[in-house]
């Protein structure tokens, strides 16, 4: 059970870190040997905090769109 974890937190890091270097423009970063090295060692933390953050955001924005419609009433946001 440990180990499946480890293993979908590495898939999904090097998911979002090669989605992040695509957006940018770069294949990899300036030492990719370093991006790779982190994700293996740390993914079993960043995974959690990015889905843990990206749902925080995901709040954060339904909130704000909810109150901009009780400000502006029925008008079209």
């Amino acid at each position: 059970m440990l180990l499946a974890y480890y293993v979908f937190c590495v898939i999904y890091c090097f998911y979002q870190l090669n989605k992040k270097y695509k957006t940018k423009g770069i294949d990899y970063g300036t030492s990719p040997e370093l991006d790779g090295v982190m994700v293996l060692v740390m993914a079993w933390v960043l995974a959690p905090v990015d889905v843990s953050l990206t749902w925080i955001k995901m709040v954060k924005e339904t909130e704000a769109l909810k109150n901009m419609k009780k400000r502006h009433g029925d008008r079209w946001i």
